[in-house]
């Protein structure tokens, strides 16, 4: 394998040089930036921002950092029809991963996007950088339970439990099953 990797390396520093120079004068300028609970990625950022070249807003991308900080989720992303088949939708992909330096994964690919997808993974292999495969296919559950405890419990659900696990809570349960009545369970 080490008569391979000059090789391979080489090929490497070729694909990044040609993202580099697709690259050249594109911008991402956040739009928003919020982390709200309900969102896939909370508690990491959910982040519009518009694709701008020499200042012309040529697309958009919707994006979310994993609370982990070891992934970048594309929600949404489209460049204009105008600027289409110019290597800017490689070269904003490109710009997000080396501002990040995580995988990216998409979340939903739409059947005519498939082929952009499958070209842009196999691209950034060859630059050494990773793109998963899109997540919506029922693992979005199991890629949120990875940050699952380090999303913060609200103030309320806090207090409730701690009541709940007090002593006084079978005298407190007892009071308000008789004054309201027992409590439906859910």
């Amino acid at each position: 394998m080490l008569l391979f990797e000059p090789i391979r390396d080489f090929f490497q520093r070729r694909q990044v040089a040609r993202f580099e120079a697709q690259a050249i004068g594109l911008q991402l300028v956040a739009q928003k930036s919020e982390s709200l609970r309900g969102n896939f990625v909370f508690p990491g950022p959910s982040i519009s921002a518009s694709v701008e070249l020499a200042g012309q807003r040529v697309g958009v991308i919707n994006y979310g950092v994993s609370p982990l900080q070891d992934r970048v989720y594309i929600s949404e992303f489209h460049i204009v029809p105008d600027h289409q088949r110019r290597g800017l939708g490689m070269a904003t992909l490109w710009r997000l991963s080396q501002q990040y330096q995580v995988p990216l994964s998409p979340m939903h690919e739409v059947g005519t996007s498939t082929g952009f997808w499958e070209k842009a993974r196999r691209r950034f292999a060859s630059a050494g950088a990773e793109m998963t495969e899109d997540i919506r296919t029922g693992r979005q559950e199991s890629e949120q339970q990875r940050w699952q405890h380090l999303i913060p419990e609200p103030e309320h659900e806090r207090l409730i439990r701690e009541v709940m696990a007090s002593p006084e809570w079978p005298a407190i349960k007892a009071r308000m099953d008789t004054e309201y009545g027992p409590f439906p369970k859910a």
